[in-house]
């Protein structure tokens, strides 16, 4: 079984045609014979045009499962906190697993991270005040400090991993933030 994954193809930034784009994609996953497509986010910078095309790209490609994680920019417009956390496409795979065979699980989710690659890192006003000045994920609608979020997706994460240790799987483990961590 072919899997193929990718991230951070910012669209809407990059300024490609969308459509042709997406015309090459599904070709390219047919001719590859891909069994399951993952996006680790990042398409647009609006979750409701990320789910768009995800719904657009498995119209044109039925039996291949396409699944996808919202990136920092897919966060900045057109979603909650709360629909990031909890929504009902089939294709969104924050918090969601896939078997694969007997042996193998994908476990999906969006991640998140509390800032501890900034030089501030130890001074939270300063990360803080970083964050607005020259991180566009300031504008990410959230209830909840970075650092409450990144527990909230640890905790997440250690779920996931003790219930398919539980059952015996091996892990491809899929997300978008890769924080830093201090020992």
């Amino acid at each position: 079984m072919k899997i193929a994954i990718s991230s951070d193809n910012h669209l809407d930034v990059n300024r490609v045609d969308v459509a042709a784009t997406m015309e090459a994609q599904a070709a390219w996953l047919k001719q590859q014979e891909v069994a399951h497509y993952f996006f680790l986010g990042d398409l647009f910078n609006d979750f409701t045009r990320t789910q768009s095309y995800f719904k657009e790209l498995a119209d044109q490609l039925p039996g291949v499962g396409i699944h996808y994680l919202a990136g920092n920019h897919d966060m900045i417009k057109g979603v909650s906190f709360a629909e990031i956390e909890e929504n009902d496409d089939p294709r969104y795979f924050h918090r969601r697993y896939l078997d694969l065979g007997a042996n193998w699980r994908v476990v999906g989710n969006n991640g998140w991270y509390n800032y501890d690659f900034s030089v501030y890192h130890d001074q939270p006003a300063e990360v803080a005040k970083w964050k607005r000045v020259y991180w566009l994920d300031s504008t990410i609608d959230q209830p909840i400090s970075d650092q409450a979020r990144e527990d909230l997706v640890l905790g997440q994460v250690a779920s996931q991993l003790t219930a398919a240790k539980r059952v015996g799987k091996r892990v491809l483990f899929l997300t978008h933030f890769a924080p830093a961590t201090r020992l």
